[in-house]
């Protein structure tokens, strides 16, 4: 049987701090109880917020493919634009997908996110993703590993929505002990899912969005191979 938990109380992250020991603090405090391979989903907000991964947008100044795309999306502010195409990497816009009231844009990993994975806090702050959210994964479950001694994965998720759809839902954007695709035969046919996404979008019924305060969930009881090789890359088409 699966089933999904949250660590409750978990502290607001304000700043830059070493994540690992908060959750490993809160799991003490809490009682909460971890066996080996158990999945710990984490949000990727509190994740951007321990690396100190915030943008004083007083700071940016918008490019004239910034100020042309907020004639677009006129609810987006353009100094947030800004930052979602430093992201990508490419000033001249041609990794974000603009339609409409939507903007995605595909980051140098791969993935394909909303805002380019860019958050608003505030009116003139923004928050941005690790470049690298497997490394930080890792650290995470070694830390569990090292004081608590069992073994777990590790997937960080964003909120993330689709151009097709009203609302949004959870995806995976790194990981750490298993691999993010899972793969079966049926009738000499290789079926192929992306199972980090599914359990991203598990934790996220108890994550729910923001204001919830949910950051840290526990799935327990799916079937797996630990798999310390695994990366978020492997589960994405590249862009060219």
């Amino acid at each position: 049987m699966i089933t999904i938990d949250a660590l409750d109380n978990f502290p607001i992250v304000q700043g830059k701090c070493d994540l690992g020991t908060e959750i490993i603090k809160t799991i003490r405090l809490e009682k909460f109880i971890l066996h080996d391979n158990d999945i710990l989903c984490i949000a990727s907000k509190i994740v951007s917020k321990s690396e100190g991964l915030f943008i004083d947008l007083d700071l940016i100044n918008p490019s004239e493919e910034a100020l042309l795309i907020h004639k677009k999306v006129l609810r987006k502010d353009p100094r947030l634009i800004q930052v979602m195409l430093d992201q990508t990497e490419n000033q001249k816009g041609n990794r974000l997908q603009v339609t409409n009231s939507f903007i995605g844009g595909w980051l140098p990993n791969g993935l394909f996110l909303t805002s380019a994975g860019v958050d608003k806090l505030g009116s003139n702050t923004a928050l941005v993703l690790p470049k690298n959210c497997d490394e930080i994964a890792r650290k995470v479950s070694d830390a569990i590993f090292d004081k608590l001694k069992v073994r777990i994965v590790i997937i960080i998720t964003d909120s993330d929505g689709r151009i097709d759809k009203k609302g949004a839902t959870q995806v995976a954007v790194g990981l750490y002990g298993i691999s993010g695709l899972r793969k079966s035969r049926y009738m000499e046919k290789t079926n192929v899912e992306t199972v980090c996404d599914m359990l991203a979008a598990s934790a996220g019924l108890l994550m729910g969005q923001r204001g919830k305060m949910v950051p840290v969930v526990k799935i327990s009881g799916l079937d797996y191979d630990f798999d310390r090789d695994a990366t978020i890359e492997d589960t994405v088409n590249q862009y060219n």
